[in-house]
């Protein structure tokens, strides 16, 4: 079992972002988030992606270097990244990190990478995407509580609902407490609170919640 995957996507990856890699973690770089880590010198276990924003002496050069390339269609029913994911899966890792899947200028593809937590968490596996500013999660009712450890860089904790509610929300360690409460995809009550213990904790009894730990920019 390799402990934890890291995926780069083609988004934006802020200063500090590859930091965040490992020695021992396994690398999947997904189409143009090859090129930050070709630049950095990290290795790379795997790539995939139609690469066609990056060019042939890209593809040249993760072959030179003897990188497995899994090269896909351009017109398929799966975003390069969730091919990625489900190839991260098949390796079955403890923990899966998605970085540069949140930057850039296609919102669309930045939703439809946020809801692969669902799939992640699905399998068992924890699921993180991080940039600079954000630490986002899933947790669901199956796993029931999550444990957070105080983060000096992020000032706030937002618990949004991805199911159409969440029972039973229990929180304690921040500044403003739940009980047994219900939280639903239109209202924002867990908007921006603050973590004000080392070490937080947050329960459901039902649905999945997306928690993310965030600072202003």
């Amino acid at each position: 079992m390799n402990d934890r995957v890291v995926i780069v996507v083609g988004g934006k990856i802020d200063q500090g972002d590859l930091e965040k890699i490992l020695p021992q973690d396994t690398v999947i770089g997904v189409d143009a988030g090859v090129l930050p880590l070709l630049d950095a010198k990290m290795p790379i276990h795997l790539a995939v992606g139609d690469f066609d924003s990056v060019g042939e002496l890209v593809l040249k050069d993760l072959s030179d270097q003897g990188v497995p390339v899994k090269h896909l269609p351009m017109a398929k029913d799966v975003t390069d990244t969730y091919f990625a994911v489900d190839e991260a899966l098949l390796q079955s890792p403890s923990e899966l990190l998605l970085l540069g899947a949140l930057g850039g200028t296609r919102i669309d593809h930045a939703l439809a990478n946020l809801v692969l937590l669902e799939k992640i968490e699905a399998a068992g596996v924890k699921g993180i995407i991080s940039n600079h500013d954000n630490n986002i999660r899933l947790l669901t009712a199956e796993k029931g509580m999550m444990t957070l450890f105080k983060d000096q860089r992020f000032r706030y904790v937002s618990l949004l609902a991805l199911t159409d509610q969440v029972e039973g929300v229990t929180i304690t360690g921040f500044a403003y407490s739940l009980t047994n409460a219900i939280l639903t995809r239109v209202d924002s009550l867990g908007i921006s609170n603050e973590q004000i213990e080392a070490e937080a904790f947050i329960q459901i009894r039902s649905g999945k919640l997306i928690i993310i730990e965030s600072r202003d920019g």
